[in-house]
């Protein structure tokens, strides 16, 4: 089922938290708030829920207008950040909590819940306590105890916080794979970049209480509209260059000596802010770079087992690269030539 926001504003007080959004959540769905903190995404996720009440504006999920309703008549669930089991319920009983509260037979209810445990691997977990689970079964388990609900929408709010990385990356992989399996409508927040680009159809990136910008993981980390999102989504080195247009959609950005073309339709000749990918630079020794590349010396050097990280002096400014040779590292003080990949280097504002 969709959700739909009209022109959406909650206040407390004197304070905005959200500052008249309007964005569509599409039916099978998984769309993600993003942004830093108090940016106003959990608000909006509240709304959602019922849980919070806009001041204007209008919600509708399924095309009925819930702007008034509370949260018990929404036929929405949602996964919170610190899972909310109840530590004196066996599994089975936190899963069949909402349904026993709905008006479920105890008999029909433990079928739904069992149902439930099956769908996300957790079917032989029944009896146990939460204090016997690890923090993802554990999170398994609330993601249980809302699907058995069969709510039109799905929310969850920084499922993934309390998690290590590797636990992390697992259980964002299974929180996708059973969305694209059942089919379902997931609005997720958290403020994870990495996080939202792996389990999204579709980010929207919060600021301040509005959407900065929206769309694919891959449009918003490739074309971002704006510094902000620039500097938000990944990685990303600030740096001012000459700008001259060269079509229709395609500028030469110069940045030092070193002259690159990239794709852009807006930008009008002149100087201009250009956001530049850590992966986007190949670090060369001078005598592996050609004459278009951009000269530098090495100011910091760390080596992270994987790949090195270097920070490059240049007439750019500052730049931080990485690079996955670690077999030859270069040391503070070397000299280097940058080669730019186009893909890489972004006009944000000129």
């Amino acid at each position: 089922m969709s959700v739909e926001f009209h022109n959406v504003v909650k206040r407390y007080g004197e304070a905005t938290a959200v500052a008249g959004i309007s964005f569509t959540v599409e039916a099978g769905t998984l769309v993600t708030l993003l942004g830093p903190s108090g940016c106003g995404k959990t608000t909006t996720l509240r709304m959602i829920a019922g849980l919070e009440l806009p001041n204007e504006g209008r919600i509708s999920i399924a095309g009925r207008d819930v702007t008034t309703l509370g949260a018990t008549q929404r036929d929405v669930s949602m996964v919170f950040q610190s899972y909310a089991l109840f530590p004196h319920m066996n599994v089975l009983e936190n899963v069949c909590y909402g349904l026993r509260r709905s008006g479920q037979s105890r008999e029909d209810a433990a079928r739904h819940a069992r149902e439930g445990l099956r769908q996300v691997g957790l079917e032989s977990y029944e009896q146990r306590q939460p204090s016997e689970l690890s923090g993802g079964q554990q999170q398994r388990v609330a993601v249980a105890r809302a699907l058995v609900l069969k709510p039109s929408v799905l929310l969850f709010d920084e499922p993934l916080s309390n998690l290590d990385a590797r636990l992390r990356r697992q259980m964002r992989e299974e929180i996708r794979e059973l969305q694209l399996r059942l089919g379902l409508t997931v609005v997720y927040v958290t403020h994870d970049q990495q996080e939202a680009m792996a389990v999204s159809d579709r980010i929207i990136v919060m600021n301040a209480g509005r959407i900065e910008q929206q769309g694919s993981p891959r449009d918003l980390y490739e074309r971002p509209a704006t510094p902000f999102l620039a500097r938000f989504m990944g990685e990303s080195n600030p740096a001012r260059g000459l700008l001259r247009r060269l079509g229709p959609e395609t500028v030469r950005v110069r940045l030092g000596a070193c002259e690159i073309d990239v794709a852009n339709a807006n930008a009008a000749d002149g100087e201009a802010t250009v956001a530049i990918r850590p992966e986007a630079i190949a670090v060369e020794r001078p005598e592996n770079g050609d004459t278009n590349s951009l000269a530098g010396t090495i100011a910091r050097a760390s080596y992270l087992g994987t790949h090195m990280e270097y920070s490059i002096d240049t007439a750019a400014g500052l730049l931080f690269a990485t690079c996955p040779r670690v077999e030859r590292p270069l040391a503070v003080g070397d000299p280097v030539a940058l080669q730019l990949a186009p893909r890489g280097v972004i006009v944000v504002e000129s």
